[in-house]
């Protein structure tokens, strides 16, 4: 039987420790897979920025990594080209479309239990102003005078002071009086923003989404660096089952809801758990998710095998995207609709148009049926030399300071022994 190449794109300038291991990962692993009749070599290719024939594109992808294409116009335009051919993990159209309040409002109408929020116009107009083809008499007569003071009333405090778009915590203020909103927004520019009410959680989770595979983490917000975020604490670097099974269910499933409601293969989802024990979502907007293996660190490696298998499936089965996103608004509307379902009862039934879109169960049966020594090979990578070379490399890019260098390898390579420990306990590979 001819082997025929199931070729993986591979589009993420921005990070050097997800695109190398996801890369060697698959090389390591050698996938063949004989599916319906035909045998397939699954390998990558890395997507270069060069000239292409706009009006000949051709597409050699059975399925692309798209990460960061948003700030590459170039790559999206080819992307968006030769999309129908492939299966283009993250397409821009509805990361374009959609920002974080619409999306609030969307979700909220579904019945998740969102904050309070108000959207704000933008502050400044200077770059308008300059604009010599701006007419400000015409531009300026439409907008409407607001107090921002009573605004913030109607929000309560503490809140946070947010851009509309981005990431990253940029421009991300926190605020606890009308004096504090109002210099903050003053000099919050040209975004439109939104003022959020915050919540006081015992709680704060961060849900990453590989196709219909959801991968909660706890998030510590407070650390000094957001390196350190995915650290449980100061002195520990992860807690196992810090989520009780409920709140577990309700956390990957408001995730796998919003990511299939707009079509986000990779997206991630952060959530408050509230001292009222209610799950509040507050940020789920994010076309280009933190997947670095210094931000990382312990979950990295199964962020990677996730992105593995996810795009495996999506090329050996010819996966295609569908670009009519809101196909299945009706739907999920039409429950949200209905005064007779509880929110739990909603979720599940919103959970069930997802893995519909992700086509969850046969995602899982080839998995099962196709890579059933993908998690061995795997874990032989991970525990690899070439992966504490991925680590050691990852470091020198990151912390421009050479002496904390030493420290910080030994650092995350410990933490990685942790998880290759456990690894290890999974997959029965325990040595007396």
């Amino acid at each position: 039987m001819k082997h025929q190449n199931a070729l993986i794109g591979v589009m993420d300038p921005n990070s050097y420790s997800f695109r190398v291991a996801f890369e060697k990962l698959l090389a390591f692993a050698n996938p063949k897979i004989k599916y319906k009749k035909k045998s397939y070599n699954v390998t990558s290719r890395r997507i270069t920025t060069r000239p292409y024939d706009i009006l000949h594109a051709e597409c050699p992808y059975k399925a692309i990594i798209n990460r960061g294409a948003h700030w590459n116009p170039h790559h999206n335009s080819f992307f968006m080209t030769i999309g129908y051919q492939t299966y283009l993990l993250n397409d821009m159209i509805t990361f374009e479309a959609i920002n974080k309040n619409t999306s609030y409002g969307h979700m909220y109408k579904l019945g998740l239990n969102i904050p309070k929020t108000i959207a704000l116009p933008q502050q400044s107009y200077d770059k308008l102003k300059k604009d010599n083809k701006a007419i400000p008499e015409l531009i300026f007569s439409e907008h409407e005078f607001f107090s921002i003071e009573e605004i913030g009333e109607e929000v309560g405090y503490p809140a946070f002071l947010k851009p509309q778009s981005g990431g990253g915590w940029v421009g991300v203020v926190k605020v606890d009086n009308p004096e504090e909103l109002l210099t903050a927004y003053n000099k919050s520019g040209s975004k439109p923003m939104n003022l959020q009410k915050a919540i006081d959680y015992r709680e704060f989770v961060r849900t990453v989404g590989v196709g219909p595979q959801m991968m909660p983490m706890h998030y510590n917000a407070s650390a000094e660096h957001s390196h350190d975020r995915y650290m449980r604490n100061e002195f520990e670097s992860v807690e196992l089952n810090f989520l009780t099974a409920e709140e577990e269910d309700e956390i990957k499933k408001i995730c796998k809801i919003i990511n299939s409601f707009y079509g986000w293969d990779h997206n991630s989802c952060e959530s408050l758990i509230g001292h009222d024990n209610i799950i509040y979502p507050i940020d789920f907007a994010n076309a280009y998710p933190d997947s670095t293996l210094t931000s990382l660190h312990f979950h990295f490696p199964d962020l990677v095998k996730n992105m593995a298998k996810w795009l495996i499936f999506c090329a050996v089965t010819e996966k295609k995207r569908s670009y009519n996103f809101a196909r299945n608004w009706p739907r999920y509307f039409a429950i949200a609709e209905d005064g007779s379902l509880s929110y739990k009862e909603k979720l599940d039934k919103y959970t069930e148009i997802a893995d519909e879109y992700f086509e969850t169960k046969k995602f899982e049966e080839f998995c099962s049926k196709y890579l059933t020594s993908f998690d061995e090979k795997a874990y032989e990578f991970f525990a690899s030399e070439e992966f504490f070379n991925i680590i050691d490399r990852e470091v020198d890019y990151y912390f421009s300071i050479p002496s904390e260098r030493p420290e910080k390898k030994q650092h995350y390579r410990g933490i990685h022994h942790y998880w290759l420990s456990l690894e290890e306990k999974k997959l029965g590979r325990e040595t007396n």
